[in-house]
């Protein structure tokens, strides 16, 4: 879709309002699509979201700061989803 959206001159704008795992997976991915525009996401539930990993996102002034750890970059909090199951 982007690169048909590309060929009109036209931004791509995905949206990810899942969680904090979902959008880490896809960052590094629309980082490279060469029309995109911003990665809209729910950051009326990202806090309570971000209770489920080790870190919360690094996002300052609308912008997610990607981390330098390997793989997705977090880890998941295991108490807290095994006392959310």
């Amino acid at each position: 879709m982007s690169a048909l959206a590309e060929s009109f001159y036209v931004p791509v704008s995905p949206h990810d309002a899942s969680d904090p795992i979902n959008i880490l997976a896809g960052a590094p991915t629309i980082m490279t699509v060469l029309n995109f525009y911003k990665l809209e996401i729910n950051y009326a539930s990202l806090n309570s979201l971000n209770s489920m990993i080790d870190e919360p996102l690094n996002i300052n002034n609308g912008k997610i700061q990607l981390t330098t750890r390997p793989g997705l970059g977090i880890n998941l909090d295991e108490e807290f989803i095994e006392a959310h199951l």
